[in-house]
């Protein structure tokens, strides 16, 4: 049970802290860069690393407390600022219906540790964070057109997306990754509205 505990802990610091963490970053780095030909887009910056700072803290109290609950209309907003900030021009579908909490949960997770890896990993010019919802699954999909054309062998997936196929297989859902086209990188997670029936992994394409 402890160490099923620490599991648990360390997973929700990456998943949860870390992508805000490396956002926060970010927009430091980004205000540093603008502070002396644009102080007043660097102000903006260090206010949102400021409201980000504040969600952290929030955050290492949910995990510590063992709950969290979050709001995928909130995280998705959050990551169109986060990527328009950065100049990452960001289109943004969400679904008319709320979505239980749970699978809200999980995709806002999905949502956040994605748009981290769009700033840290691609040089993107445009993001796409749609999700639509069916008559038994909803589906995230996270399209960016910073990635160079795909070669012969995938990559293995980081830490960061394994812990989520993870989270996305607790609900009976399946987490995809990899390049469709050449530029192109594409993240599927698809979920089942009804109660878990299968188990998913991390499968790039």
């Amino acid at each position: 049970m402890v160490v099923g505990e620490r599991v648990r802990f360390a997973r929700d610091l990456h998943d949860l802290v870390g992508p805000r963490m490396s956002a926060v970053i970010l927009q430091c780095e980004l205000a540093d860069r603008l502070l002396d030909g644009r102080p007043e887009t660097a102000h903006d910056q260090l206010a949102e690393a400021l409201r980000g700072m504040r969600q952290i803290l929030d955050d290492v109290r949910t995990v510590a407390h063992g709950y969290h609950c979050l709001s995928l209309e909130t995280e998705i907003e959050s990551a169109r600022t986060l990527l328009e900030s950065a100049g990452v021009r960001t289109e943004t579908v969400l679904p008319r219906a709320a979505l239980p909490a749970p699978l809200q949960t999980v995709l806002a997770t999905v949502v956040r540790e994605a748009a981290a890896n769009v700033l840290r990993h691609s040089d993107a010019r445009s993001c796409a964070l749609l999700v639509r919802v069916g008559p038994e699954s909803v589906r995230l999909t996270v399209t960016n057109d910073g990635v160079p054309a795909p070669d012969a062998t995938a990559p293995s997936p980081g830490i960061g997306l394994r812990s989520l196929a993870e989270r996305v297989a607790a609900v009976g859902g399946r987490l995809t990754c990899g390049t469709d086209r050449p530029g192109r990188h594409v993240l599927d997670a698809r979920l089942p509205l009804g109660p878990a029936r299968t188990a998913g992994d991390v499968h790039p394409t």
